[in-house]
C-alpha cells in the first residue's frame, strides 16, 4: 500500500488528516504574527478543511510542545503541561479534516529523539515540516530584545560579542541564539525523520515588505486562501524601541531574578513590553555597521548550505543576506533623558493599569456599600450629595472654560464676603 493510500485509509478509519504540517519556526521569523492571524481566523481555516487546534476547550499547542520536550517554566510548575502532547495528538488524529497545522517555534529545538516522536505521533498522515527563515542581521537584534523581554540582562554589546565568537558557542547567550538560529543543523535534525522533499523553507521578506507577503507564502505551502482570513489578530509581538528596551533590561537587573518565569512573563513580557511598544520613537534600532562583516559571512554559508540541500523553497534565499538599514539607531545608544522619559511612561502606564484593575475588582464591594447606604439615607443626605456633585462639576468646567471660570470667581467672592460678615458678627456679639 502506498503512503498516500495509507493516509487516505487512515483518515477514513480514524479521522486522521491526510497531511500534518509542523511549522517549527525558526524563532523571530514572524511566527507570532502567523500564529495570531491563524488563531483569529481558526474558523475560516477550518472551513478550508485545515485544523489549527487550540480553540476554547482544545489543547494548547505551546503546552503540548513543552510536554514533548519535557520543558517547564523556570521556578514554577504548570499543571496544564503534563500529558498535553498526547492530548494534542489525539485531537489532530481524530479531527476528520483534510489537513492539520501545528505552529510552534520551540519545535525547532527538538532533539533527534523528540523529532522522531513528533513525526511518529501521526502514523496515518503524511508529515510535512515548514521552516521559516529570516536574515541574521535582523534576527540578531530582535533576538537580543527578546532575551531582554525574557528576564535577561545582557547589554547589546555583550550579546553580540558572544554570538559572533565561535569559542563561546557552548555558553549563553551564544548557546541559546545558535540553538534557535542554526537553520542548517535544525534542518538536519528534521531531515532525519522526514524526506528532504517534505521539508519546506520559507524566507521572510525584507524589511519594509507587507506582512501579507509572508502570510501568502505560508498559505501557499499549507494550502489555504490568505484573503479569507479577514479577522484581525488581537495582539502582535511588536518591537520595543531603543530606550524602552534598555529600561526593561535595567528593570531586570533590579529584579535580580526574583520573579519566576510565569510572574516575569505576566508583568514584563505581556504587560510592560506591549505598553512600551505603543510609545512613538523616532527610529527603530538595527544591526550596527561594524557587525555586518561577520554576520554576512555566516549568512552566506547558510544560504549555500540550503541551496545544496535543495529543500522546497518559497521565497528567495537572497533575502537571507543582511543589508544595511538606513535611518535606524544602534540598539545601545539610548540617552539618559530618553531613558528617564521611557521610565516615567512605564511608571504611568503601570500605575494606570493597576488602578484600573483594582477599581474593577472593587466595584462589587462598593455596590454593596451603596445599597446599604441607600436604604438608610434621608432626603437631606441625598440633597447634600447632589449639591457637592454639582459643585465639583462646576469646578471642572471652570478649569476648562473662561466663562465658567468667571462665574466660579464670582461664587468664590460671594463666599468670601459671606465668611467675612459671619466672622464680624461673631466678634461683635457678647461672649
Amino acid at each position: 500500500m502506498t503512503e498516500s493510500s495509507k493516509a487516505a485509509t487512515g483518515r477514513a478509519v480514524s479521522g486522521a488528516p491526510e497531511t500534518v504540517y509542523l511549522h517549527i519556526g525558526l524563532h523571530k521569523t514572524g511566527t507570532t504574527y502567523l500564529q495570531n492571524v491563524l488563531r483569529a481566523n481558526r474558523d475560516h481555516v477550518r472551513a478550508q478543511q485545515i485544523d489549527f487546534p487550540g480553540g476554547p476547550g482544545e489543547p494548547v499547542q505551546a503546552f503540548a510542545v513543552w510536554d514533548l520536550q519535557g520543558r517547564r517554566p523556570r521556578g514554577a510548575g504548570d499543571e496544564r503541561i503534563a500529558g498535553s502532547w498526547d492530548v494534542l495528538v489525539d485531537a489532530v488524529n481524530t479531527s476528520g479534516l483534510r489537513s492539520a497545522l501545528i505552529s510552534e517555534e520551540r519545535l525547532s529545538l527538538c532533539t533527534l529523539r523528540q523529532a522522531q516522536r513528533a513525526v511518529s505521533s501521526f502514523p496515518d498522515s503524511q508529515v510535512q515540516v515548514i521552516v521559516t527563515v529570516r536574515d541574521l542581521g535582523r534576527v540578531a537584534v530582535s533576538a537580543w530584545q527578546e532575551e531582554v523581554k525574557n528576564d535577561q540582562t545582557y547589554t547589546w554589546q555583550a550579546f553580540v560579542d558572544s554570538i559572533k565568537d565561535p569559542s563561546r558557542v557552548a555558553v549563553k547567550p551564544a548557546r541559546g541564539f545558535w540553538f534557535r538560529q542554526d537553520v542548517v543543523k535544525i534542518c538536519e535534525t528534521w531531515e532525519s525523520v522526514v524526506p528532504a522533499s517534505r521539508l519546506h523553507v520559507i524566507t521572510v521578506p525584507r524589511s519594509g515588505a507587507s506582512a501579507d507577503v509572508l502570510l501568502g507564502r505560508f498559505a501557499s505551502v499549507v494550502g489555504f486562501e490568505p484573503d479569507s482570513l479577514t479577522e484581525e489578530p488581537a495582539w502582535n509581538n511588536e518591537t520595543v524601541g531603543v530606550a524602552a528596551t534598555e529600561v526593561i533590561r535595567r528593570v531586570n537587573e533590579r529584579l535580580g531574578g526574583r520573579l519566576n518565569q510565569r510572574q516575569h512573563d505576566k508583568v514584563i513580557k505581556l504587560t510592560l513590553a506591549p505598553m512600551l511598544a505603543q510609545r512613538t520613537e523616532a527610529a527603530r534600532f538595527s544591526l550596527p555597521p561594524e557587525e555586518m562583516g561577520w554576520i554576512t559571512e555566516r549568512a552566506d554559508q547558510m544560504i549555500e548550505a540550503l541551496q545544496q540541500r535543495g529543500y522546497p523553497l518559497t521565497g528567495d534565499l537572497s533575502e537571507l543576506r543582511p543589508e544595511p538599514t538606513m535611518g535606524t539607531r544602534r540598539p545601545d545608544d539610548a540617552t539618559e533623558p530618553e531613558l528617564l522619559e521611557a521610565s516615567l511612561d512605564a511608571l504611568a502606564m503601570l500605575a494606570e493599569r493597576h488602578a484600573t484593575s483594582w477599581w474593577i475588582r472593587k466595584q462589587p464591594d462598593l455596590a454593596a456599600v451603596a445599597a446599604r447606604a441607600a436604604q438608610s439615607a434621608d432626603l437631606a443626605s441625598k440633597t447634600r450629595g447632589l449639591v457637592f456633585r454639582g459643585q465639583r462639576r462646576a469646578a471642572e468646567l471652570a478649569d476648562k472654560f473662561p466663562v465658567a471660570a468667571k462665574a466660579m470667581s464670582a461664587v468664590l467672592s460671594r463666599r468670601d464676603r459671606a465668611r467675612t460678615k459671619a466672622a464680624a458678627r461673631s466678634r461683635s456679639e457678647p461672649k
